[in-house]
């Protein structure tokens, strides 16, 4: 592949390859996709490596010394398992375990990104962005603000606007069909404050979930993914937003599961996998939780007063599809499995057991809100807030693109 060129996923229709960029244009692109990969070099040059390992699924691990000073909160998670009627795995995280054996006592994996894999087309603030263009997205937390005329962010999602600690839920994992390297589909949640008013920085999120990106991972398969912003996505770098491990400011305390581990896959009407997430605020850390493991925690001093630095002011899951705008013509890309709600179990994805955290010791209620769908024509959320079966607050969630 030339340097700097986006990639068309191989599963999909192939056509006639656009024309050749000038020579300019290819050498610009070639200049922004060094800088991308020496940002890397020296990322990677500073850790204090201790030990490297390789997954099963081929993922390089440098194991640093842990620089986490605090300790997990003591607040159940309670194990909420597929029903008779609707079974489920959790996640096995095999590639997680087959690591965390080689790890050296006192020390915790970092992902190592393979460099030649990096092929993005954008600029490094792209590459750091939630999706490139990132500053213009529909603002996860208040649907209701008019987005921009164009927007590459599409969404199916439920948000509740009300104080909270944190949230809890479990996220229904699949492998959807992504139909550019530069695009991405996720399933998510956002804890969220501030106004988030186009053209500022008033804007802060945590969020956690499963992402398909090719760019980012170097694959098409989905990957556990958190995320980061303390400006309303308007820039990223250390200790101002980002994801996984690729800008500072996430603390690493599991030595089994960390950010970017891939995750298995749900089977259209079989086999289901599931990923289990909660979030709160803790003694002055955003905790993260993973099935039944503290992975680690972003200090809220990371945020500000009118933002998460003491609690949020809302509550969001749901999906995410970004459909790049200099392809033509609207995405193809699946969100969820690719299948609309009515298909329910088995078929279209869903998400259940969500929850708010309404009090800082830890109480737990039920999500209730409003329900968002950017483009319904494409991607469709379909909620059961009742609270009346095992699932409690749920929803099934996604679609199959290919129409504005």
């Amino acid at each position: 592949m030339e340097a700097g060129r986006v990639e068309r996923n191989p599963e999909a229709p192939q056509s006639a390859p656009p024309p050749r960029a000038g020579r300019d244009i290819e050498r610009e692109a070639a200049e922004r996709l060094d800088e991308i990969r020496q940002y890397f070099k020296d990322l990677y040059a500073r850790r204090d490596v201790v030990a490297r390992t390789t997954t099963p699924y081929g993922e390089d691990l440098d194991w640093v010394p842990s620089e986490a000073d605090a300790e997990p909160p003591d607040l159940e998670y309670p194990e909420r398992p597929g029903t008779s009627d609707r079974p489920a795995s959790a996640q096995p995280f095999e590639a997680a375990a087959g690591s965390a054996q080689a790890g050296p006592p006192g020390t915790v994996p970092l992902v190592r990104k393979q460099l030649d894999s990096i092929t993005a087309a954008g600029t490094l603030q792209d590459y750091l962005a939630k999706g490139t263009r990132a500053k213009v997205v529909t603002p996860p937390d208040d649907p209701g603000i008019a987005p921009p005329a164009v927007s590459p962010h599409k969404y199916a999602h439920a948000v509740q606007q009300v104080t909270n600690y944190g949230t809890e839920g479990v996220i229904n994992t699949w492998r959807p069909y992504v139909q550019w390297s530069d695009e991405f589909s996720l399933g998510q949640e956002w804890v969220v404050r501030g106004s988030f008013v186009p053209g500022t920085t008033d804007g802060q999120t945590v969020e956690v979930g499963a992402q398909t990106y090719k760019d980012l991972y170097g694959d098409w398969y989905p990957h556990l993914f958190i995320f980061y912003t303390t400006n309303n996505y308007t820039a990223g770098g250390a200790n101002i937003g980002g994801y996984n491990t690729d800008v500072a400011g996430w603390q690493q305390v599991s030595t089994s599961v960390y950010p970017t581990v891939r995750l298995a896959e749900s089977v259209y009407g079989g086999d289901q996998y599931e990923l289990a997430i909660k979030v709160t605020l803790f003694n002055g850390n955003w905790w993260i939780r993973i099935g039944n493991e503290w992975m680690g925690y972003y200090r809220a001093s990371l945020f500000n007063a009118a933002g998460l630095l003491n609690q949020a002011q809302s509550v969001d899951w749901g999906g995410e599809v970004v459909d790049e705008l200099s392809h033509p013509g609207p995405t193809a890309t699946w969100m969820g499995s690719g299948h609309f709600p009515f298909e329910g179990w088995s078929r279209a994805a869903y998400m259940r057991n969500l929850a708010y955290q309404s009090d800082p010791s830890g109480t737990m209620v039920n999500m209730q809100g409003y329900t968002h769908e950017t483009n319904p024509n494409a991607y469709r959320i379909a909620t059961d807030f009742s609270g009346t079966t095992t699932w409690g607050s749920n929803f099934y969630w996604g679609g199959p693109g290919g129409v504005e």
